[in-house]
């Protein structure tokens, strides 16, 4: 693909057939959605189509790992674990405000039954980067709970609640959302499983809120 990713209109290009993608979506399962449709959808050539891409299948996982891609750029941030170590971790407060500014993506990719593969995509995601945090804060360390079960419990925890928040029309403000499940956390970190301080210190300044 010799297409400069950077350029303004190739930008535009691969953001207008997202939500292309996304529109059909609701109302097709993928393997019934054309390019034919996505770029009369999208309203652009399929020969623009194809200098961005080889096929559909191409397209479509291209534009998945941009959305998982873009929603870990914005949520993952540093913090100072120890005065010889910063690592990066996950800020409730962001998730939540990226998946109410993106509801549409994200309802449709979380919550439609004839689609469901974002949703192992994700979970994917957030399960590696749990475990190179793990990697790196706590080495050697004996875990009270062995990682897979920590990183099983709190991925579909957390993406389970998303999933929820979504099909029921987000009646509770991104605050609310992050200081529930900060307050839920602390719970597990009175117990000491370690994966809780994957999530940034803003959990104890939610719960005083609460």
């Amino acid at each position: 693909m010799a297409a400069n990713k950077t350029d303004p209109r190739v930008i535009k290009t691969r953001n207008s057939l997202r939500k292309a993608l996304v529109y059909l979506m609701r109302r097709e399962k993928l393997k019934d959605i054309s390019v034919q449709k996505i770029t009369e959808t999208a309203n652009i050539t399929r020969g623009t189509f194809y200098l961005h891409y080889k096929d559909k299948q191409d397209f479509i996982q291209s534009a998945i790992q941009e959305i998982i891609d873009d929603f870990f750029n914005q949520v993952m941030i540093d913090s100072n674990f120890s005065k010889e170590l910063t690592v990066k971790v996950f800020s409730l407060r962001k998730a939540f405000q990226y998946v109410e500014n993106n509801a549409d993506i994200f309802d449709v990719l979380l919550n439609n039954e004839k689609n469901n593969f974002f949703y192992g995509q994700l979970y994917n995601r957030l399960a590696n980067e749990m475990t190179y945090f793990n990697e790196q804060v706590n080495k050697n360390q004996q875990l009270k709970v062995p990682l897979n079960l920590q990183i099983s419990f709190i991925d579909s925890a957390f993406l389970g609640l998303v999933s929820r928040w979504l099909e029921d029309g987000m009646i509770y403000t991104p605050r609310y959302m992050t200081q529930s499940m900060a307050k839920m956390l602390d719970q597990f970190n009175r117990e000491n499983v370690s994966l809780i301080n994957f999530f940034d210190n803003e959990l104890e300044e939610n719960l005083e809120k609460i």
